[in-house]
């Protein structure tokens, strides 16, 4: 079927209207009910350095669709590594899955979060946390308090601690103020420093794509970048989060936190805030994306999987053979060593354009993942 396929390639946000409506009706066929399959997420990332959007057309009909970004043969999600799920937008049976993209637009595919078809053979599944908040704030915390009894009195009671030290906890639930947003990226970018990962707003274009998506939901309420905050009675920001929200899925992408607060569990304290809220507001759900950290466990649930790998659209070489070998069948201090330099290496290629700035973010992200290897190791 694929070479019957025709391949156009445009700019984000050039999309006719004609295949904009074709869009729509693909992604709801192929089930992908989450913002980052949204058409308005690919127009905020016009501006992403390489930015393009794969047409895919059989006889004149579009029959899938692929918001990409290439840095020469590396072809990568469009807005990566800010976009946590991607996949075509596509019926499931349209022959669409990532090998046949990786060849119809003759490169090397990296993806971490793939949600639409792929054959697995060769890729990592990943699990995706969300919570059904369908059913209330009430319903909400009756399963929270079921899943880790302890966890959620805990939590309670640092709510309580912090409402004795700083009055009542205040969740700003629509923080429309930039400022706070840029705190967020500031905070986060301290984050990046202390725990030598590599900052991915240094590039400047990924804070520019948060600013992006904040304005289009203060010009539609119904799509763009929500940003909560968790306040003191005075007004001081304890935590603060910027999620990507179409009104029915609240997806959670950048939480941070005042150090200041750290006894109160300020981050945990705001998600769970949102989650009540989101609940009263008729959300349906609140997605956690994908990965293993603990907290997720005790406020949501496996919800299915998602694909991380590379496919390639033509001959392997020897480089990615050497790659693949290491990350999947080599000694097991060599796959953890060449997992974790793979995926900071991932953000590297997605963030940075200039020579300059991948080589050195090249050589932080090689000696932060030895040490990280080595420290493991030694546990």
């Amino acid at each position: 079927m694929s070479s019957m396929i025709q391949v156009e390639i445009v700019a984000p946000g050039a999309l006719s209207p004609a295949d904009a409506a074709a869009w729509d009706a693909l992604r709801a066929a192929g089930g992908l009910d989450h913002p980052y399959f949204d058409r308005r997420f690919v127009e905020a990332a016009a501006g992403v350095p390489g930015g393009r959007v794969a047409l895919f057309r059989r006889e004149g009909r579009l029959v899938g669709a692929f918001p990409h970004q290439r840095r020469g043969r590396l072809i990568q999600p469009l807005a990566a590594p800010m976009s946590d799920y991607h996949g075509v937008i596509a019926a499931p049976d349209a022959g669409l899955d990532a090998r046949t993209v990786a060849r119809l637009l003759g490169g090397q595919l990296r993806f971490g979060g793939w949600m639409s078809a792929a054959d697995g053979e060769g890729l990592v599944a990943r699990e995706r946390m969300a919570t059904n908040v369908t059913g209330g704030a009430e319903t909400l915390n009756t399963w929270l308090d079921g899943i880790n009894h302890k966890f959620f009195k805990n939590l309670r009671r640092m709510r309580r601690g912090f409402e004795k030290a700083h009055g009542e906890a205040r969740l700003v639930w629509d923080d429309r103020d930039p400022a706070v947003l840029d705190w967020i990226i500031g905070m986060k970018r301290d984050q990046y420093r202390r725990t030598r990962r590599h900052d991915v707003f240094a590039c400047g274009w990924t804070g520019d794509l948060l600013h992006r998506l904040m304005a289009m939901r203060a010009a539609d309420e119904t799509y763009g970048l929500r940003v909560a905050s968790l306040r003191t009675a005075t007004g001081e920001i304890a935590a603060a989060e910027a999620s990507l929200d179409d009104g029915r899925t609240l997806h959670l992408w950048f939480p941070t936190y005042d150090v200041a607060f750290s006894k109160f569990g300020p981050g945990m304290l705001l998600t769970w805030m949102e989650m009540e809220k989101a609940a009263e507001a008729g959300y349906a759900r609140v997605d956690f994306g994908c990965g293993e950290e603990g907290y997720k466990s005790t406020l949501a649930q496996s919800v299915g999987t998602v694909l991380e790998g590379t496919v390639m659209g033509g001959s392997p070489g020897l480089l990615p053979s050497a790659a693949r070998w290491v990350g999947e069948v080599g000694p097991a201090p060599l796959r953890r060593l060449g997992q974790s330099v793979g995926r900071r290496l991932d953000i590297i290629n997605a963030c940075e354009t200039r020579p300059a700035d991948w080589w050195a973010g090249a050589a932080r992200a090689a000696v932060a993942a030895a040490r990280k290897s080595t420290a493991g190791a030694a546990a």
